[in-house]
């Protein structure tokens, strides 16, 4: 389980000003959203807290968990994310369209790098570093994570220095889709995706066929 008030803590975090004002600042940049009001703030993790699955991507996007206050929530990454686990049997809805939709995650937790929406989704070094304490914590505290997946190499590469931090070899760590690393019982096992983003599903980076067989391995690792 997390930490009491640790999604407080991060609602509230007001390390990086320049992230801060761009989130806080979104609201009427896109007209099919005029009338909605933005979260505008730090987005905090979302799922079972005592789930085996912890899915990592870089940072909220600024018309989707910017706006809703979940991760992955109200735009084209999570449309493919959230569909890709409820056909795994992860998700009670196959859409995640607000916080207060109703879906539910089964097994899994969602997080992000940066809990900012960054300018053109480039956090700089800087920001991921004032934030990367948060993603510490969750590895630490969410006692049943067997699998990390993550999503992108801007995230694959903050995991790379958490185990660097660790104590672990990283030199042999590529950002490839569908690799996965083992660490024995130091880490929990690391499996790697190209990012659920528009920019990616358009260009045949990433599919629903690819994201469906990451899941069916994920579930088989889980069963061993």
């Amino acid at each position: 389980m997390l930490p009491a008030g640790f999604y407080e803590e991060i609602i509230n975090c007001n390390r990086c000003g320049r992230l801060l004002e761009w989130a806080g600042t979104r609201k009427g940049k896109r007209k099919g959203f005029l009338n909605e009001e933005y979260w505008g703030k730090p987005v905090p993790g979302f799922g079972d807290p005592d789930g085996s699955v912890l899915i990592v991507g870089l940072a909220p996007g600024a018309h989707g968990a910017n706006r809703t206050g979940r991760p992955f929530t109200g735009d084209a990454a999570g449309v493919l994310l959230y569909s890709a686990l409820y056909r795994a049997g992860f998700s009670n809805k196959n859409v995640s369209k607000d916080r207060f939709d109703g879906l539910e995650l089964k097994d899994v937790f969602i997080t992000n790098v940066v809990r900012c929406a960054p300018p053109e989704d480039k956090p700089d070094r800087n920001e991921m570093s004032a934030c990367l304490n948060y993603l510490k914590k969750e590895l630490e505290s969410l006692k049943g994570i067997k699998v990390v997946l993550v999503l992108g190499q801007k995230a694959f590469d903050r995991i790379k220095i958490i185990l660097k931090e660790k104590g672990m070899e990283t030199g042999h760590l590529k950002f490839v889709h569908g690799a996965e690393y083992s660490f024995n019982d130091k880490f929990p096992l690391l499996k790697v995706s190209y990012h659920t983003s528009k920019r990616n599903y358009v260009r045949g980076i990433i599919s629903d066929d690819k994201l469906d067989k990451i899941f069916v391995e994920i579930k088989s690792r889980l069963r061993e």
